[in-house]
């Protein structure tokens, strides 16, 4: 028995030598990681540029961006829901006996709501929940959360985000070294299939084409960094 006790406590060190030598390796491939994210991605304040920071100084409306964000969640909505009324319910339209004589309770149509299989009275009708709202509405809110967003330092930018792999700890490792935390919106100027399949899988990380970025976006995100080209597509969308 002592002999099986000592084999058992040889197999246990040496499994937990093993986990610790596999912990420490994945813990080093991580520090290099983010130590490569670091040196590659540096965040830039966008209040830092004077080129942007003087563009992007649109002035508070609490009014105008709740009546966009009352629109928009709206906008979203889908009433969908619709029961069949006795002149939707297929069925004949004959009455199904005569009305005297019979015995019988008086009835018009098979499709009554009273019988089986019959339509539905006073049920729900799909209703349309859209609002309308002028462009030019809707771009001065889009101005106003950017330039909120850069008076309080919660936007960067950088050159260009690059993701070899496409995998999910890239993204992270890049996210760490950047030191940002809630929810991020990442704004690109072309296609990179990498960097959205390697967001794919975080909750609280937004991969977004600068061409369908809107200010529903920005007020949700915590911080937004954008590539330097989509940052100044942007700017001149709206010069």
């Amino acid at each position: 028995m002592a002999m099986v006790v000592k084999k058992e406590k040889e197999v246990s060190l040496k499994s937990s030598e093993k986990m610790v030598k596999v912990s420490t390796r994945v813990k080093s491939k991580a520090k290099k990681a983010v130590e490569r994210a670091e040196n590659t991605f540096p965040l830039n304040k966008v209040k830092d540029n004077a080129s942007y920071a003087e563009f992007f100084k649109e002035s508070q409306n609490p009014a105008l961006i709740a009546q966009y964000v009352r629109t928009y969640q709206f906008n979203q909505r889908k009433g969908n829901a619709q029961t069949k009324t006795r002149g939707d319910v297929a069925g004949s339209g004959r009455k199904p006996w005569k009305q005297k004589g019979t015995g019988r309770s008086r009835v018009g149509s098979i499709r009554t709501p009273v019988w089986r299989h019959g339509g539905v009275s006073h049920g729900p009708v799909a209703k349309d929940w859209s609002l309308k709202m002028p462009k030019k509405m809707k771009s001065k809110v889009f101005l106003i959360e950017l330039s909120n967003k850069v008076l309080k330092a919660k936007a960067f930018y950088v050159e260009e985000f690059k993701i070899s792999e496409g995998r999910t700890k890239e993204v992270l490792a890049l996210i760490k070294g950047w030191n940002l935390f809630g929810r991020l919106l990442l704004v690109i100027s072309k296609a990179n299939q990498n960097l959205q399949r390697g967001a794919s899988n975080l909750v609280n990380v937004q991969v977004v084409d600068y061409k369908n970025l809107n200010a529903y976006q920005l007020l949700r995100a915590n911080a937004v960094i954008f590539e330097k080209d989509a940052l100044d597509k942007v700017k001149e969308k709206y010069d």
